[in-house]
Parts: structure tokens; C-alpha cells; sequence
């Protein structure tokens, strides 16, 4: 199964028409070496080389999109070099596992002490309690010695004696 000529020649078409004679001279000999080299192109490689011509614009848009990814990435790597050696040179000047251990001893010492802080508060909210509830009972104390006392001086004042004579005052 041989392509067609016109199968063959279609490739050629679609090149852009030459626009002066020069150009159609050059144009017309490509297309006959063309013509001849498919004829001794087994039709199997032919095929291919029309999927290859086919799809070489594709190709070439994602060669460029392939090495502008590539640039992209050596940026990248070029900085995370930098950062590296930015860490490095950190890690060296300001030696960091002795800083990171500090860190923890404060951390530990900063959850003890807020732990004692919660501690105290708890305390000093009992005491506050105990402190408001004694105060309470000795305002009742009072409150109900001043009634004592009010109870004893009405007393007093019902046993003393009076004379017959005196007018009584309003029911007492």
C-alpha cells in the first residue's frame, strides 16, 4: 500500500506560494528532489515523516516552553543555593543548636511559670471566696447582734415600771 501521489505532493502544497519567480524556481527543484526522495521512502517511514511534519509547530512551541521551564528552573536552583549558604553562614555565625537549646529551657520554664500563675490565681480566687463568705457571716453576726440588741433594750424598756397615773402611749 503505496501513498497516492497526491498524498505525497500535499506535504509540498502546504508551503506558503512563492511570491516571485526566483522563489518558485527554488521551490520547484525542493519539490522534485522531494517527490524523488519519497518515492525510494518505504510508505511506512512516509507516514511518519507526515506526522512528524504534521506536528513539528506543536514540537516546536513545547521546545520552547521546555527551555524557558529550564531557565525557570536554574533561577530556582540558583536561589536555593543562595539560601543555603544563607543558612549555612546563619548556622555558623550564631551557632544555632545552642540557640534552639536555650529556647527550649526558656519554653520549659515559661510553661512552668505559667502554670504557678495559674496556680495563684486559683488561690487567690479561693481566698477571695473564703475572704467574701467570712465577711457575709460577720455582717450576720452583726446584723443579728444589733437585733439582739434592739430585742433587749425593747425588753428593757417593757419592764420598767410606770406609774398608774401616766398616760399610756399608743398601745405599748
Amino acid at each position: 500500500m503505496s501513498p497516492t501521489p497526491s498524498h505525497r505532493n500535499s506535504k509540498i502544497m502546504d508551503r506558503d506560494p512563492p511570491k516571485d519567480e526566483s522563489d518558485c524556481n527554488g521551490l520547484c527543484g525542493d519539490r522534485m528532489e522531494a517527490v524523488e526522495e519519497q518515492s525510494q521512502v518505504p510508505p511506512s517511514l512516509a507516514a511518519i515523516m507526515s506526522t512528524i511534519y504534521a506536528h513539528q509547530h506543536n514540537i516546536q512551541q513545547i521546545e520552547v516552553k521546555l527551555k524557558e521551564l529550564l531557565q525557570n528552573q536554574q533561577v530556582l536552583t540558583e536561589g536555593l543555593r543562595g539560601e543555603n549558604e544563607r543558612f549555612k553562614e546563619a548556622e555558623t555565625t550564631f551557632n544555632l543548636p545552642a540557640l534552639f537549646s536555650e529556647v527550649c529551657v526558656y519554653t520549659q520554664k515559661l510553661a512552668y511559670l505559667r502554670e504557678e500563675m495559674n496556680n495563684i490565681t486559683d488561690r487567690t480566687a479561693r481566698l477571695k471566696r473564703r475572704a467574701m463568705r467570712l465577711q457575709q457571716q460577720q455582717q450576720q453576726k452583726a446584723l443579728n447582734q444589733e437585733q439582739q440588741r434592739a430585742q433587749l433594750a425593747e425588753r428593757e424598756k417593757h419592764l420598767i415600771a410606770r406609774p398608774v397615773w401616766a398616760p399610756q402611749q399608743d398601745g405599748k
